[in-house]
């Protein structure tokens, strides 16, 4: 193998490693969403209007310019779906400490014998 071809292998691994790093923050993940929404907007928004003539006259680049801007919109899904199922994971994960620690506490309540709230307006209202 040449020198080159594992100079851009190399520039390749450490491009995907540093964007798979990223995407574990939920900041940088939102930055890339918002980046990629208004590029595709300010992308379709051109299309339509400041290069519509010139891409109807070239229907090569009329074509790469358009699965560009499809690239952009399902790139932009991906990160939504994929901040989507972390932002579910992380709420299940939190919810089940919630509720292990709200359980326990329930167990330790009957442990010690406390019967609970012995105002009985208090009462009324938690049954």
């Amino acid at each position: 193998m040449s020198k080159i071809t594992s100079d851009i292998r190399l520039a390749c691994r450490m491009i995907i490693t540093g964007f798979l790093t990223a995407l574990r923050r939920r900041r940088i993940r939102r930055k890339i969403m918002f980046y990629s929404s208004a590029g595709t907007i300010i992308a379709t928004s051109l299309g339509f209007t400041l290069f519509d003539e010139f891409l109807s006259n070239h229907p090569l680049i009329f074509a790469i310019y358009w699965f560009y801007c499809v690239g952009l919109v399902a790139f932009m899904l991906l990160i939504a779906t994929y901040d989507f199922t972390v932002v579910r994971r992380e709420l299940n994960v939190r919810s089940d400490k919630e509720l292990t620690k709200v359980l326990k506490e329930i167990e330790e309540a009957c442990r010690s014998g406390n019967k609970g709230n012995e105002n009985p307006k208090a009462a009324k209202t938690t049954k």
